[in-house]
């Protein structure tokens, strides 16, 4: 069975160019947060991110190799010690004991902070020049999240829309979400179970939830966040939930796949608010409203030559064919193809599997061995949370029109850059744009809209 540790020792050990026993020593790290009363909530939030990769000490444990002192706070030992600043206008983190203003900041903010926090806090532990940079002092301008004025304190009606995925930019995303005023209804659309890595960066998940189904599993967890919100799982596709109720109005995207991304496009919801991450070096938010003359999800995540080399090594690292795999979920006769190659797979429960999440659990098993299971590894958990927080602030900014771009990098280490926002054009040969069929429907669905 994966541990949490393992897959995060797995992800280091990619970014370090290290092998896992060492990232694993280098993760074995204690971080104490000591917090200003009025910061419990941020200290809160830093601790749940802290505990999905490393671990939050309390004052009675053993010296912690850093202490993260938050606000106006005395320390509790004789460090080293790392300083967080946080109000309404933004975040600094450094190593310097910094000023504070007595100004509150709002929670979907203080989230958000928590992300950058972490992210100092585990650079510092680990300690190696070969992360993704991060220079202190680390200061966000929440100025430059382009958070529409009244967004954050104006309730809004959400139903319409369908969270597709419930992996960890799901559940990020309704961590995030619920720090702001939300009503109506939320399917959660996932076909795919807990699997035995997922706890290390899924907020709602732990351990007790590996194998039951993801969609039910985040709304059960998820609910209690939400006195007005319903959340309704769907244990299937997205595709699979359009044909059963009809065309969906608002996509919230957080699948880890292009291929499916691709898939979604071709479902044609009027509007699509999108993040992803690529391993703990970027978060990519998009959006955009049918019909538009800019990027769509399908142009965004075009096909690229490396979804073939993984899909072959997916297929060769299983014993089946590549068109079994590029079926999406494992079928019975896939399963016992499956088994027959790998002993230890017992077959009835891997029917309905995804191929990625079995080829994942196999390689970090180091059941499978091959150049392309680093595509597959884990960010931590505090990537995966701002990717939600993004999303979140992606879907006020298109609720109130302010989303003039449609595609936004993101570096989870450093500052958001707002001016790094850019209105990607139509790829030509996008396999839905270039469709004049799909181009007309659009227009005839979605014109008056």
């Amino acid at each position: 069975m994966t541990t949490v540790g393992q897959e995060n020792a797995r992800m280091l050990a990619s970014l370090l160019g290290i092998d896992e026993a060492d990232a694993a020593e280098r993760l074995d790290r204690t971080v104490l947060v000591t917090a200003a009363p009025g910061l419990a909530a941020a200290a809160g939030e830093v601790e749940d991110l802290l505990e999905r990769t490393i671990h939050a000490a309390r004052p009675s444990q053993r010296k912690p190799d850093l202490e993260l002192v938050l606000g106006p706070a005395e320390p509790a030992t004789p460090g080293p010690y790392l300083y967080a600043s946080l109000n309404r206008r933004g975040v600094i983190v450094d190593v310097e004991p910094l000023r504070h203003l007595d100004e509150d900041a709002h929670p979907l903010l203080t989230a958000l902070a928590a992300c950058h926090i972490t992210a100092a806090a585990l650079h510092r532990v680990i300690s190696s020049s070969s992360l993704p940079r991060l220079g202190l002092p680390l200061s966000v301008d929440f100025a430059e999240l382009g958070i529409p004025e009244g967004s954050l304190t104006t309730p809004f009606d959400i139903s319409g829309a369908v969270l597709v995925g419930g992996g960890a930019v799901g559940n990020g995303f309704l961590r995030a979400l619920r720090h702001v005023q939300v009503r109506g209804t939320l399917p959660i659309v996932d076909p795919k179970v807990v699997g035995e890595g997922n706890p290390n960066r899924c907020l709602y998940f732990t351990n007790d939830d590996v194998n039951l189904p993801k969609a039910p599993t985040l709304a059960q967890a998820a609910q209690e966040d939400f006195p007005e919100l319903k959340l309704v799982p769907h244990v299937c596709t997205f595709g699979e939930l359009v044909a059963r109720t009809g065309l969906v109005d608002t996509a919230i995207v957080t699948v880890d796949s292009r291929r499916a991304r691709r898939s979604l496009q071709k479902e044609i919801p009027r509007r699509v608010i999108d993040a992803s991450t690529t391993d703990a070096r970027a978060v990519i938010v998009h959006s955009h409203s049918q019909p538009t003359d800019g990027a769509c999800l399908a142009c965004i995540y075009r096909h690229v030559p490396d979804e073939h080399a993984r899909e072959r090594s997916i297929a060769e690292g299983l014993g089946i064919d590549i068109e079994m795999v590029r079926e999406g979920f494992i079928t019975a006769d896939a399963a016992a193809r499956i088994a027959k190659s790998h002993p230890s797979v017992e077959m009835g429960a891997i029917v309905g599997k995804a191929y990625d999440t079995l080829f994942k659990e196999l390689c970090s098993a180091q059941a499978l061995l091959t150049p392309e299971g680093r595509q597959v590894l884990a960010p931590f958990a505090f990537v995966s949370a701002l990717a939600g927080v993004l999303l979140v602030i992606e879907l006020l900014r298109s609720n109130h029109r302010a989303a003039v771009t449609n595609y936004w990098t993101v570096d989870p280490w450093r500052a958001p850059i707002g001016r790094l926002r850019r209105l990607r054009p139509r790829v030509p040969d996008c396999e839905f744009c270039a469709d004049d069929d799909a181009r007309r429907l659009v227009h005839s669905l979605w014109s008056g809209a």
